[in-house]
């Protein structure tokens, strides 16, 4: 006749469940009595350690600590007992495991307090961040190559930034010399002018020099400028007042040089014709509509740009238009000669 097995205990099988998790688990785990003795361990943390477990087994948990480290690991083990938490520790110092073979490897523990009928254990899972180490290190040093070539290209652009400058007020001091020789007034008219234009490019690079970005210019604050320092040219001018209505707008270095000596031009033309009228304002604005494209505004400019043939126009007139075609805007103008550029951002 055959005895049938007794079954197992719920606590038994409990106690099969557990084990069969923590050799399961993909981090390395063990567990520790109050006396700091290893009771249990898992596969993971053989093959993180270099040790089979039946070495492991019985052997105090310092058998694990580096040396450094080893003679005040009690007391912080007799701490945890008195007081159990579940805790992470590791993060944002560096704890190190010692392998079978003297090797030391970085690591990071999760402690979890565990009641048991034969008294309470401490639960440890222990992950080798090795390799997560190495990244942070891999990314500082990233992080600090890209530092040094941010801070190297800031001092370039600093060093172009004022050789154009340099260079720029260097035409300008050249145009005033001729100036001061020129038989004529037309003569010192178009230098004047010129001169005009030296500056307008001068002050993208200034305005740019200034911004965060050395790729774009903030435009809206380019307008107010140009347009205070073509006021202050005389006396005549320095009395007309300044009506300028600017959306917040940065443009891309290249279309802000393009724009840039597009405005001069109508600003100048608006000036004469402001004087010669009498109407002592000058009106701007700059606009970003919801399509997209940038609108700039000069009203009352008092020049038509579909009179005459090009041979024949002033040479202001012919920059307006090339400028316009290089921003691939359309030029548009009113009864009255407001004049007013839309042309893509991109």
């Amino acid at each position: 006749m055959q005895i049938p097995m007794p079954a197992k205990t719920a606590t038994s099988h409990s106690d099969e469940l557990f084990r069969i998790a923590l050799e399961a688990a993909p981090t390395g785990m063990l567990l520790i009595d109050p006396a700091g003795r290893i009771t249990l361990v898992n596969a993971q943390l053989e093959r993180l350690f270099g040790y089979p477990r039946t070495e492991l087994i019985g052997c105090l948990i310092e058998q694990l600590v580096p040396q450094r480290y080893r003679a005040r690991h009690p007391e912080f083990r007799d701490e945890f007992f008195r007081d159990p938490q579940t805790r992470t520790m590791g993060i944002g110092r560096e704890l190190f495991g010692l392998r079978r073979d003297g090797s030391e490897v970085p690591v990071e523990i999760g402690l979890t307090p565990v009641n048991a009928s034969e008294g309470r254990f401490v639960l440890a899972s222990i992950v080798d961040i090795t390799e997560r180490r190495r990244a942070l290190e891999q990314l500082r040093e990233r992080t600090n190559e890209l530092g040094t070539s941010l801070r190297e290209r800031e001092l370039l652009l600093q060093e172009v930034h004022h050789r154009v400058k340099n260079n720029l007020q260097l035409i300008s001091s050249l145009m005033n010399m001729q100036a001061r020789k020129a038989a004529t007034g037309e003569s010192r008219l178009a230098l004047a002018e010129c001169k005009r234009r030296v500056e307008a490019i001068g002050l993208i690079h200034e305005k740019l020099y200034q911004s965060h970005s050395y790729a774009e210019v903030p435009f809206s604050d380019y307008v107010r400028s140009l347009a205070a320092n073509l006021l202050h040219t005389d006396d005549q001018t320095a009395a007309i007042e300044l009506d300028c209505q600017c959306d917040v707008i940065s443009l891309p270095v290249d279309k802000a040089i393009s724009c840039g000596l597009l405005l001069n031009e109508l600003i100048i033309c608006a000036l004469k014709h402001v004087l010669a009228q009498r109407t002592g304002r000058l009106h701007l604005e700059l606009r970003r509509p919801e399509t997209g494209r940038i609108h700039l505004t000069v009203r009352d400019c008092g020049i038509d740009l579909a009179g005459r043939a090009d041979s024949t126009r002033p040479l202001g007139l012919q920059l307006i238009d090339m400028l316009a075609q290089q921003l691939n805007g359309d030029l548009h103008t009113t009864a009255v000669g407001t004049v007013t550029v839309s042309f893509p951002l991109a």
